[in-house]
């Protein structure tokens, strides 16, 4: 539903419903400051998560006139006061969350704020369109007001340090998406092997497809990654033999290295100063990265400048795939070159359960009954652990394999399995049709008269009783009674087939016999004018000592209008230029008697 409508609320709510909803109690009112006083305030509902325990409050603010709802929809008037709002249900909650309001029932003269808890663990992901049904008095007339809310369940999410995974949990099948939490963002040295743990053929790309399992089981995923865009790392040099000599032959040269870039390039490294009476095997830090190309590498005797100079005890070249020992001459060395490559594996697990077989509904007696003869019984498939559904909404306390519907609507049997998979049946639609209202007649001088035709079902049929007996032929909507005794009438709706009865006991007074006209104009003085009308007819009778009744019908007896006539009224005027041209009936009902006459309608 996308707007907020106000209609007129027909069906029974039971005070049940209400209070098992409970469940979720403590909420907090808190509404935002600067509201205006009459107005429809709603919030959304913050986003959840499946199998995730969800535990929010909603505060609202009700409007205290229909002004607020007419601006939503423009079929409700503007500008009638609301006395009274009552909470009746929210609809269209995903299974495994409650609902609990601060209260039930607002006086609004007195108070409009107020709150809803939602809790529970919700058992499925969705966007829910919830329905949150209101009943408003307005007039001293019960109406309904209903408001949408959205709620969005998102699926579970599992983590892992290489991936992460939505929806890693399913009843009887699942689609897993899978996130890669290492993406290489376009550069070169990322690899991948992802192995989704049911047979399927390994993946070795960045980002896989969302996996469906379509079998129950537990599957391991298995995701590896390897990070190679570190480059090489010159950590150190190691100098195992040279072929030269202190400059005066006594003790050990006193070494120590220089490198030079790629093709004849300049000095990038020097490990100066020298170290004296260098003890072979010596190791230098070095701790440079190399690149492409080849490098030259300069051992060095320094000999402080002694005959000339310092002495070269040997060169080599060498480049970043030179890890190891290089003998070149005399000179014998260890290229210790680092390459760091990352490895990261990380193993999540995919479980499905299996999907339980939806509940099969069977209507024991039919599916339609008169409100007062419901014996309608449904029956699930499942002996146990079943959750009727109204409209798509729990019924409280309706978990037997059973159940007896109380109103119309669209039902389901629900139910739960240990793992936490919802199976729900087909709906099945159940009528539960409403009596008809008692045909309430009326004793005028023998004469028994239905008081009120516009309250008789559109299509019916009628049927006099005396005592327990149907009267042969009566079936009109007044009858002439010859004799003392129980009278009863039954009115029958001839689309549903219900039935309601009404019966009173009746003296006959002989003074008078309703099978002829007795009516006495001196009786109750009863003018009509003008007759015939076009227009407005002006009524004139005695003054009334108690309150009673006017009423306009066609010829076929059905009420048109009906006026109350107050104490001490003499005057009454009825507007009948909408009315078709013909012959009507008038009946002024009082405490002094009645009277009947006859009205012409003509355009």
């Amino acid at each position: 539903m996308l707007r907020s409508t106000l209609t007129i609320w027909i069906s029974i709510i039971y005070l049940t419903f209400l209070h098992a909803q409970s469940g979720c109690p403590g909420c907090l009112v808190s509404v935002p400051p600067g509201l205006p006083a009459d107005t429809v305030y709603l919030p959304g509902l913050p986003d959840g998560e499946a199998g995730v325990y969800y535990d929010q409050d909603v505060s609202f603010r009700l409007p205290k006139t229909t002004t607020p709802v007419h601006a939503i929809d423009s079929t409700t008037p503007s500008g009638l006061t609301i006395s009274k709002f009552e909470i009746v249900s929210v609809d269209g909650l995903p299974p495994g969350l409650y609902w609990q309001p601060n209260k039930f029932n607002f006086d609004v003269s007195n108070e409009t704020d107020g709150c809803v808890k939602f809790c529970g663990t919700p058992h499925v992901s969705d966007s829910f369109e919830l329905t949150v049904k209101l009943k408003a008095t307005v007039l001293f007339l019960t109406q309904e007001a209903t408001f949408p809310m959205k709620l969005y369940i998102a699926p579970k999410v599992s983590n892992t340090v290489g991936f992460s995974m939505t929806n890693p949990e399913g009843c009887g099948s699942a689609t897993v998406t899978l996130t890669n939490n290492i993406p290489s963002g376009g550069s070169t040295g990322y690899s991948y092997s992802w192995d989704f743990g049911d047979g399927s053929p390994v993946y070795n790309g960045e980002d896989p497809q969302p996996h469906t399992y379509d079998q129950p089981g537990v599957y391991p995923v298995s995701y590896h990654a390897t990070v190679d865009t570190a480059g090489y790392f010159l950590e150190s040099i190691k100098v195992i033999h040279v072929g030269c000599v202190d400059e005066l032959g006594l003790g050990k040269p006193d070494l120590f290295l220089q490198i030079f870039e790629p093709n004849n390039g300049p000095l990038i490294f020097d490990s100066s100063p020298y170290v004296n009476n260098t003890p072979l095997p010596y190791t230098f830090p070095v701790g440079i990265e190399l690149g492409t190309g080849n490098y030259l590498l300069k051992v060095i005797d320094e000999d402080g400048g002694l005959k000339g100079g310092d002495d070269n005890c040997g060169t080599t070249s060498f480049n970043y795939l030179s890890n190891g020992t290089i003998v070149a001459g005399d000179l014998t060395v260890e290229f210790i070159i680092v390459h760091p490559v990352e490895e990261i594996t990380s193993i999540d697990t995919v479980i499905v359960y299996p999907q339980p077989v939806n509940p099969v509904l069977n209507a024991a007696n039919g599916t339609a009954a008169c409100a007062d003869e419901n014996n309608l019984v449904l029956m699930s498939s499942y002996g146990s652990g079943n959750q009727w559904l109204l409209n798509g909404s729990n019924i409280p306390g309706a978990t037997d394999f059973t159940y007896s519907p109380l109103e119309s609507g669209f039902y389901q049997a629900q139910i739960v399995s240990q793992y936490g998979c919802v199976a729900t049946s087909d709906s099945m639609e159940i009528e539960i049709y409403p009596l008809p209202a008692e045909p309430v007649w009326y004793n005028y001088r023998n004469s028994l008269r239905v008081y009120d035709t516009a309250a008789l079902p559109a299509n019916y049929a009628l049927q006099w009783y005396l005592g327990t007996n149907p009267i042969p032929g009566e079936t009109g909507i007044w009858y002439c009674s010859m004799t003392s005794g129980v009278f009863g009438l039954e009115v029958t709706d001839l689309e549903t087939g219900c039935t309601n009865f009404y019966a009173n006991q009746v003296t006959n007074d002989p003074q008078y016999d309703c099978t002829v006209a007795t009516a006495s104009p001196d009786l109750i003085p009863f003018e009509i004018r003008p007759n015939p009308a076009t227009e407005v007819v002006t009524l004139h009778f005695p003054e009334a000592s108690s309150p009673g009744q006017l009423m306009l019908r066609d010829i076929t007896g059905k009420v048109i209008l009906q006026k109350q006539i107050k104490t001490g009224q003499h005057i009454s005027g009825i507007d009948v230029h909408t009315l078709p041209a013909g012959i009507y009936l008038l009946d002024l009902i009082l405490k002094e008697g009645h009277r009947t006459e006859k009205l012409v309608v003509s355009h």
